[in-house]
């Protein structure tokens, strides 16, 4: 007799990574334009930078979640608490509490 696991936590169904902000061919040269303007003048505005921390499913890949995360700092503490959560939530806690359907 051949018992199927239910997943305890969270981590055994999703994974969180940082992937690139996407964007269309005129945001990327207007985000590049701020950036160096910003470069110039002595600031710092990476928006070349920016990030979102994505939720996959383990089984297939696909997408169930994207939280824009802004530079990198920002996003490698969004991904921190999110990984963290993975491990410490069960799937169906996890789920509510970002209000994945």
């Amino acid at each position: 007799m051949t018992a199927t696991l239910e997943p305890v936590t969270a981590d055994e169904v999703y994974t969180a990574d940082v992937e690139p902000r996407r964007r269309d061919r005129l945001g990327r040269v207007a985000a590049g334009a701020l950036d160096l303007w910003c470069a110039m003048s002595g600031g710092r505005f990476d928006l070349t930078n920016e990030g979102v921390v994505v939720v996959r499913r383990r089984r297939d890949g696909g997408l169930e979640l994207r939280v824009p995360a802004g530079g990198p700092e920002a996003a490698a503490v969004l991904l921190d608490v999110m990984r963290t959560q993975l491990e410490t939530l069960s799937p169906d806690e996890f789920r509510e509490g970002w209000g994945i359907d």
